[in-house]
């Protein structure tokens, strides 16, 4: 946090409490991170989980919530912010730290199926970042109709993850001032079924302006050292 890269994002404004903070590619600046990309066993969990033959790595992520950050995560799936077409896309979500219910992801069961393209904001709320977006539908408010969906969330320890698909509808609270820092790494993979969809309203635009164009047109496999295949260690066994 102390050293961010460009695509570091605070996602708390000036004068509300708490900080939520998020940072991308840390595999590429800091060797910790490059070591669990190619040595954990988070490559072979993807494989498995996608029941692919290969498994690349699309990106890394850090989130950081302070105690006392009311601002929430919003209910969204990650498909809608990728450029991506395909199946085979999945996020590991890893706790650095302990992580009550109250304060730790929540799914709405089987919202992968609904494959929803929807508009999408900055965590922040800023529309206009993503504002090619705003012809798709809103997803659906989660908030005020929860009777209606069931709900997934876990305790979890530091070490234990969550894998979801890139359509799965989620979102987090903020956290009390009572609960500790909120720490969370996570990996996203994808497989062979994958191509690239640079349409409007995607991270995409952010990424090129960043310095991090992959050089690739619509619908080719996603070849490109941005995205290195990932051969998982023989020892890992899921």
């Amino acid at each position: 946090m102390k050293n961010p890269g460009v695509l570091c994002d605070e996602h708390v404004k000036p004068g509300e409490p708490g900080r939520f903070h998020d940072d991308q590619f840390l595999w590429r600046r800091h060797e910790t991170m490059r070591r669990f990309v190619y040595e954990s066993p988070a490559a072979e969990i993807a494989r498995h989980m996608m029941r692919g033959k290969q498994v690349q790595l699309f990106y890394d992520q850090l989130f950081v919530k302070e105690p006392g950050t009311r601002k929430a995560t919003p209910w969204h799936n990650d498909h809608s912010y990728w450029q991506l077409k395909g199946n085979q896309v999945i996020s590991l979500w890893l706790a650095l730290d302990p992580v009550p219910k109250s304060s730790c992801v929540k799914y709405v069961k089987g919202s992968h199926k609904w494959r929803l393209l929807h508009k999408i904001s900055s965590f922040s709320g800023d529309e206009q970042r993503y504002k090619e977006s705003s012809s798709l539908p809103d997803i659906p408010d989660i908030e005020s109709k929860r009777d209606e969906f069931e709900l997934l969330t876990w305790d979890m320890e530091p070490g234990d993850c969550l894998v979801h698909h890139s359509f799965a509808v989620h979102g987090a609270p903020g956290i009390s001032t009572q609960s500790g820092r909120r720490r969370a790494y996570a990996t996203r993979w994808f497989g062979e079924d994958v191509d690239f969809d640079p349409r409007p309203g995607t991270m995409h635009h952010m990424w090129v302006n960043a310095g991090l164009d992959p050089g690739l047109k619509a619908e080719e496999p996603l070849k490109s050292s941005l995205f290195p295949k990932v051969t998982p260690a023989p020892e890992v066994r899921v």
